[in-house]
Formats: C-alpha cells, sequence, structure tokens
C-alpha cells in the first residue's frame, strides 16, 4: 500500500508527467521535420496501408479499410488513414499516431503504477518508460510495436482494476480494449495471457461468469471482423515469423548466447541508468511477493527467450511493467537518495534522447563498460529521387499500368518505398522484387550500385546486377532511360524494355532459332515427353520477339521445377496449352538458342488429364504439405492435419474467366467433430482461398477449361 497522496503530491506528479511527454512530442516534431529518408520496409508498407485504408473509407471500400495483409491488423494504419484525412501528409499523420501512442503508452504506465509506487513513484514510471531509447527509436519509426506497447499497458490497468470482475462497466472496457488490442498485433494476446488469467480467475461465482463472458465475447465480436476470414491462415503466418523473420537475429535458443541476448540488449533498450534501478526493483518485487506484475512480465519474457528469433522489438510491450518494477526500487530508498537518484536519471534520459533522435554525442558509450546510450536514429538530410524515378516511368509509360521491377532491397530503395510512393501519387504501377530466372512480364527495372541491402537478399541482387552487366542480349531489349545519383554516393539506374528487330536476320531464321529454344527451355519444367507438338504463329513483327500464338500439345508429359532438388512431380496426360500474344527476347534465342520469355499476353489451359494417383503421389512429395485428397464425383475430399483438430471437407472447383484461374468452394467442413455453418465457411475461404495469391503471382491471366473431377482422375476440357 502506498497512502494517501496529497493535492500537491497529485498536481506535481502529473506536471511532470505532462512536461515529460511535451519534451518527446517536441523532439518528434523536430525529428520529424528534419528527416528526409524514403520510409524503410515495414514502416513503408504501413505507410502504404494507410494511404489505402484512407482512400477506403473515402469511397467506402470496406475490403480496403480491412486491408488485404495475412498479418498486421488494420488497427493502427487506419488510425493514420484518419488523421491523414485531415492533415497536409501521411509522414506528419504517422507521427501523430505515434506521439499519441506515446501519450497513451506513458499515461497507462503511471496508472499501472500509481497503486505499487504512489503518485510520485507512478509519474517516475512512466517518465522512465517514455524516456527509454528503444522507446524513443520507435517514436520516429511506423511501425505497430509501439501501439501495441500503449494498448498492452492500458490492457494491464483494466484487468487490474476490473480484478474479481464485480463491476459490469469494467468487464465490457476489459472487452473492448481486449478486442481493439488484437486489431493492433497478434501477438498482443500474448503479452496480456498472464493478466487475463488473473483476471479470470474472477468467474467463480454467477456474476463473475456473466462479466467473464461479456469480457470475452465484447473483445471477440471486435476482433472477429479482421479474424474469421485468416483463421485457417494466421497460425501458419504467426509460426513462420516466430522463426524466420528477416530483419532479426536468428540464434539457437538453447545456447547460453541466445538466453542472454535480451539481457544484453537490456541497458540499451531500456536505459542503463534505469537498467540498474530496474535491478533493484526486482528484488523488491520479490521480496514483496508481487505476483502480479512478475507473472505479466516473466510470463511472455520466457516465451521470447525460447523462439529463434531475438529482436529488441519484441520486448518493447513489456517496458510498461519494466518502468513499474524499477519504481518499485527507487521508492524503497530513503528520501534522500530518491532525490539524487531522479536528478541522475533526468540527466541520464536528456542525454539518451540526444544520442537515440540525433546521435548527439556521436556514438555515445558508457566509459569502461562500452554499453551504448541509446538507438541512434538521426535524421537523414540527403535526398533520396524516388518520386523522380517513378516520374520518369510515368512520363515514359505514357501513365499506363506496367509492371516495375525494384531490383534492391535498401531500406531506402526497395519494392516497399517505391510502392508506397506510387499508391500515394495515384500511380498504376505493380511492383515486384529482383526476379529470377528472367524477367518475365517486367516492364521497367529500378537498379542500385554500391549497397543493395541486407545479406539474405544480396546474392539474387547481384546476380541480376551481373546479368544486366554482362548479357548483352538483355542489355539491348532494357536499354537504360534514366540514372541518378543517390545520397550514398551510390547510382540508380533505370531500363524500360524496347523491343526492336534482330538486323541481318530473316523471319525464318528467327522463327527456327525461337522453336529450339522453346525446346530447351521446356526441358527445365517438362520431361518425359510423349507425342509432343509445338505451333507458333506469328506476323511481320516476329524479328522483334513477337507471338501471337505458341500452342503446346502431348500425349503425356511430366511437370517439375527440375532445377531443384526432389521437386515435386506432376504426370498429366492429353494436354494442350495456348500462350497468346507472347515476347521473347530475340537477340538471345538468335544468338545462343536460349529462351528468355518477356511477356505473355495469355494463358489457356485447353486439355488436361491427371489420374487419381498421380495426383496422390504429387501431393505426397510436396513439402511441409499435411494434406491429403481423395476424388469423388465432381468434389475433393480433404483432410488437412495440424496442431489440433484436423480439418476435413468437400472442395468443388469451377472455373472463373477473369481475375483467378479457377474457384475453390467448400462444403461439409469440420474441424474436428464439429461441422462449422455454410456462411461462415464461405467467409473464411473468401481470405484463405489459395486461387486469388496463385493469379497475382503469376505474370499473365490464366484461364482454364471446363474441370471434372472423377474417382477415377480429374480432366479438363474446352467443350
Amino acid at each position: 500500500m502506498t497512502g494517501t497522496p496529497t493535492a500537491r503530491q497529485r498536481r506535481r506528479s502529473r506536471w511532470a508527467l505532462a512536461l515529460g511527454f511535451a519534451a518527446l512530442a517536441l523532439v518528434a516534431a523536430v525529428w520529424f521535420s528534419l528527416d528526409r529518408r524514403p520510409p524503410e520496409w515495414d514502416y513503408a508498407n504501413h505507410l502504404e496501408e494507410a494511404v489505402r485504408c484512407a482512400q477506403g473509407l473515402v469511397k467506402g471500400d470496406w475490403d480496403a479499410v480491412l486491408g488485404h495483409s495475412a498479418f498486421y491488423p488494420p488497427l493502427v494504419p487506419c488510425a493514420a488513414g484518419l488523421v491523414y484525412l485531415v492533415v497536409p501528409t501521411d509522414i506528419a499523420a504517422a507521427a501523430v499516431v505515434l506521439v499519441a501512442a506515446l501519450g497513451i503508452g506513458m499515461l497507462a504506465t503511471y496508472l499501472l503504477a500509481r497503486p505499487f509506487v504512489g503518485e510520485t513513484g507512478a509519474a517516475m514510471a512512466a517518465l522512465l518508460y517514455g524516456t527509454a531509447p528503444f522507446v524513443v527509436f520507435s517514436l520516429l519509426h511506423f511501425q505497430l510495436d509501439l501501439p501495441l506497447t500503449a494498448m498492452v499497458a492500458l490492457m494491464l490497468v483494466v484487468a487490474r482494476r476490473a480484478d474479481g470482475l464485480r463491476q459490469t462497466g469494467w468487464a465490457l472496457l476489459g472487452g473492448i480494449t481486449l478486442g481493439l488490442g488484437m486489431l493492433v498485433k497478434p501477438p498482443f494476446g500474448l503479452y496480456v495471457t498472464p493478466a487475463l488469467l488473473w483476471l479470470l480467475r474472477g468467474m467463480r461465482d454467477g456474476r463473475g461468469v456473466l462479466n467473464g463472458l461479456l469480457l470475452l465475447i465484447t473483445g471477440a465480436g471486435i476482433a472477429l471482423p479482421w479474424y474469421g476470414p485468416r483463421l485457417f491462415g494466421l497460425p501458419t503466418q504467426v509460426a513462420w515469423r516466430s522463426v524466420s523473420a528477416s530483419e532479426s537475429v536468428h540464434l539457437d535458443p538453447q545456447t547460453w548466447t541466445a538466453l542472454l541476448r535480451y539481457i544484453a540488449w537490456f541497458p540499451s533498450q531500456f536505459g542503463v541508468a534505469a537498467a540498474v534501478v530496474f535491478l533493484g526493483g526486482l528484488a523488491v518485487a520479490i521480496a514483496q511477493r508481487r505476483w502480479w506484475l512478475l507473472t505479466s512480465l516473466g510470463g511472455p519474457f520466457l516465451v521470447f527467450e525460447l523462439l529463434r528469433n531475438k529482436n529488441m522489438r519484441y520486448t518493447l510491450p513489456l517496458l510498461p511493467v519494466v518502468a513499474v518494477v524499477a519504481a518499485l526500487g527507487w521508492r524503497a530508498l530513503p528520501r534522500p537518495g530518491r532525490l539524487a537518484l531522479a536528478v541522475v536519471l533526468a540527466l541520464v534520459a536528456v542525454l539518451q534522447i540526444s544520442v537515440t533522435a540525433f546521435d548527439r554525442p556521436r556514438a555515445a558509450v558508457v566509459p569502461g563498460l562500452g554499453l551504448p546510450l541509446g538507438v541512434a536514429s538521426p535524421p537523414v538530410r540527403g535526398d533520396w529521387p524516388l518520386r523522380q524515378i517513378l516520374a520518369l516511368i510515368a512520363r515514359n509509360s505514357g501513365g499506363q499500368s506496367v509492371t516495375v521491377s525494384v531490383v534492391a532491397n535498401h531500406p531506402f530503395f526497395s519494392k516497399s518505398n517505391f510502392s508506397y510512393y506510387a499508391v500515394r501519387e495515384g500511380l498504376p504501377f505493380e511492383f515486384v522484387r529482383a526476379w529470377d530466372d528472367t524477367p518475365l512480364g517486367i516492364d521497367y527495372m529500378v537498379l542500385k550500385t554500391g549497397d543493395v541491402g541486407p545479406a539474405w537478399t544480396e546474392k539474387k541482387i547481384r546476380q541480376v546486377m551481373m546479368r544486366m552487366e554482362d548479357d548483352d542480349s538483355l542489355a539491348r531489349v532494357f536499354p537504360v532511360i534514366g540514372q541518378f545519383a543517390l545520397p550514398d554516393g551510390s547510382q540508380a539506374i533505370v531500363r524500360a524494355r524496347r523491343l526492336t528487330p534482330v538486323p541481318d536476320v530473316s523471319p525464318a531464321a528467327v522463327v527456327e532459332a525461337a522453336e529450339r529454344a522453346f525446346w530447351r527451355w521446356i526441358d527445365n519444367y517438362a520431361r518425359d515427353v510423349v507425342g509432343g507438338r509445338m505451333s507458333l504463329s506469328y506476323g511481320a513483327d516476329v524479328r522483334e520477339g513477337r507471338f501471337a500464338r505458341v500452342e503446346l500439345s502431348a500425349a503425356g508429359v511430366t511437370f517439375a521445377e527440375f532445377q531443384r532438388r526432389r521437386a515435386a512431380r506432376l504426370r498429366v496426360e492429353d494436354v494442350r496449352m495456348v500462350f497468346e500474344d507472347v515476347i521473347i527476347n530475340p537477340f538471345s534465342a538468335v544468338g545462343a538458342e536460349q529462351l528468355e520469355p518477356l511477356a505473355v499476353g495469355a494463358l489457356r489451359l485447353e486439355r488436361a488429364a491427371i489420374r487419381a494417383d498421380d495426383l496422390t503421389r504429387f501431393l505426397s512429395e510436396l513439402p511441409k504439405v499435411h494434406t491429403q485428397v481423395r476424388l469423388d464425383h465432381g468434389v475433393l475430399e480433404v483432410a488437412v492435419s495440424q496442431f489440433g483438430p484436423d480439418v476435413t471437407g468437400r472442395v468443388r472447383v469451377l472455373p472463373t474467366p477473369g481475375t483467378r484461374p479457377f474457384a475453390l468452394i467448400a462444403e461439409d467442413v469440420r474441424v474436428g467433430s464439429l461441422t462449422l455453418p455454410a456462411a461462415l465457411v464461405s467467409w473464411v475461404t473468401r481470405q484463405f482461398d489459395p486461387t486469388g495469391r496463385i493469379a497475382r503471382r503469376l505474370a499473365m491471366p490464366v484461364t482454364v477449361g471446363r474441370i471434372a473431377i472423377e474417382p477415377s482422375g480429374i480432366t479438363i476440357s474446352s467443350d
């Protein structure tokens, strides 16, 4: 217990909290006014979603408002989108949301700490949280983690206040906070699980049960519109990110290096002086048996300790509780000690804010220990000409819808940056990363010399760069149309696809070379061909690599990506495919009989037959696929093995000319022994249906003939 605070203590504490928040908001405003960098990676993705959400709100397009991300809910981007409708720029809108999140987080930390350490100690906890180096760093980058931290702290406050589930109003508020927190980011549930379990222990009588159900139902009702369509896909997304996030440190969790990583980061994350105070507070919390605080902190921390990925962002939402524990240590000191320590903490806070936001003094560390005093992220003043590059492409393309390959993956020069700016400027461009074997479907390339991004993407990018430098035939069909100097001393190069006739070669010679190149290329994907035939239709522009139609047929063929080891193989009989409006690189075909397909207007699969045993064999060879399929009259009987109850159901496959090659209609879906309502199944499969994603990944529209499913196999016909 902390005693009753005087009016003067309350006033002084709240003024200190308000002034601290105002100072941090001013730092953020100055930083954003100075910074000229393009938003990096996820920062750009979230800003793009904010712009799309703002556009959706204006048009009443709820699909755009809810977003299409499989992992990131829409609450924070749409909050920025709402602000974007009334402020001059989306960057300003993002800054407003981040500052608001900081304010909510500091206020929630204050309210969370007050019952434990009193008014003055609560203000100290809030200021320790707000001035933590990684909190300041997060204030300057539009990620979801600072808003997530604010919602976690707010949920902990509500859970404490609703303890015992005696009051319906607090239970309702708890449900609202729970639902909104889940709409910030899926891991929200992990951070608040200990507090939520503690709260739900109040469901021991009629009133507690009703209030507990009200809390859970309200939270689920708010979160369900976004989570419902993603019920099947989200667990896979969470599992994938828990082991493979590219921006994180990957360590074997069973080693001391991994177990000590967060501890080693902690002084730079929370503040060197504050970290020392936290250790004292931890001893006090244990001595005073503050089990609620300790479990709220220790439970989620242990989960992140066991993950291979290590990133300071993952433990950021624990800092409000860390700050409360530190305030316990501060309050345990005698009054003179508290005053002296408060002065030291204030001076260190000013220094670590300066180091983080402006790198002043540069690369500051603790003397003798080498611990960084902040997470330096000074504003970048150099002008990265991304919008000028987009303007060049817009002029060159006549404003038409084109596909642009952004080959580099530099933080300030990547697909994410360009896609965000294009959406903001209303340009009808589609962006892809570095292409694999050939630039199929690519209209423009944007390349960068020098630093091209992280090591895990560098190899592929360098291969593309070397191709463009060393392959004269490819460079001829993608000439340079613009070059731009970049602030890091490198150069941006823009190339556009331009078709010119092969000189001194007859159309017949081009066709003969192209046919030989086609057969060599097909061998990468189709072997054991029986009765293979090819028909090429072309006009006077064939010397530019243009073919009106390419028809391929065979009595039997085995399809696979044969360049990959252990590729799954599918045997198909009586197959006929037609490619429309095909463009190839005529120079590589004539000069080296190498096929480089550049564009395909459309693909029609007119005829094919797959036997049931061949389909079963193919599915068994697919890596990490736990799906069994049995063919019946007109349907696929599907069983998906997963952690927990298996999912079974019947799937109809229907042709859908237009945006996707076919549609999947699920029926009689069961989770374990529970049959799901048809309306829910339709709602969920609308997001989980992979055919839309397949269509988006293909470089051409694909249509499929009439599909017939029988126990013996699947047939496709054009009648």
